[in-house]
Formats: structure tokens, C-alpha cells, sequence
């Protein structure tokens, strides 16, 4: 009981960032950009985000069998682990560039109509944690 509370928490947290990144595209999709192209800078920060990654990743395991969408969550799960393993692998310099690359290929526009998938992915995802 505490550990699928502990992993609805961390879906929870997850989730809002999402809807939170969805706002940023739309409402200042130059910083969102911004913010992207920082991502890998550093050691520190790319475990950081790796470790975020690597923690929605079991917490989308742990709370797979008491979703909404048991199979979606397992694949997620899978997906999520797997990325964060590799990342943390990968030079820093590879994953810091392509970040980069896409930070320079995406305008303001795009962003800004990409916003409203990272919307629906979030509400989705939380709706179907419960």
C-alpha cells in the first residue's frame, strides 16, 4: 500500500511537470527552447534528470498492475528505464548536442502547437494512475 502511494505520488509529480512544460511551450515557447538547450550541460545535471527519469520509470512499474492501462504503464515503464540507462551511458556531449540540435530545429511556432500533447499526455497519465 505504501510503495503504490509512493509511486502514485511520483506519477503525480511526473505529470505536473508535464503540464507545466505544456504552459511554458505555450505561453514562452523562446524559454522552454532555452530551457531544452541546457539539457546535458553537465554531469550533475544529466543525472539529475536521468534519475528523475530512472524514478517515474519503476514508479510507472510499480503502478502498472493497479492502473487504468496495465499494459501502457508496463511500456512506459520500459521505456523510461531503458532511456535513463542508456543517457547515463551515452557521453554527455551526444546527448547534450541533440538536445541542442532540436532546441535550434523547433521554433517558437511549433513549440507552441506541440504544447497541448504534452497537456493530454499528463491529464491522461494521471487520470489513468487512479
Amino acid at each position: 500500500m505504501i510503495l503504490q502511494t509512493a509511486a502514485l505520488v511520483i506519477i503525480i509529480g511526473g505529470t505536473s511537470w508535464l503540464l507545466f512544460v505544456s504552459f511554458l511551450m505555450f505561453v514562452q515557447p523562446m524559454q522552454f527552447l532555452a530551457m531544452l538547450r541546457m539539457t546535458a550541460t553537465t554531469r550533475a545535471i544529466n543525472n539529475w534528470e536521468q534519475g528523475f527519469r530512472l524514478l517515474s520509470g519503476i514508479a510507472f512499474y510499480v503502478r502498472a498492475e493497479v492502473s487504468k492501462s496495465p499494459l501502457i504503464f508496463h511500456w512506459i515503464a520500459l521505456v523510461l528505464i531503458v532511456s535513463a540507462a542508456l543517457l547515463l551511458l551515452l557521453p554527455l556531449g551526444w546527448h547534450s548536442a541533440y538536445a541542442r540540435w532540436w532546441s535550434r530545429k523547433l521554433s517558437p511556432a511549433v513549440v507552441r502547437h506541440l504544447a497541448p500533447v504534452s497537456a493530454i499526455a499528463g491529464i491522461a497519465l494521471t487520470y489513468a494512475a487512479f
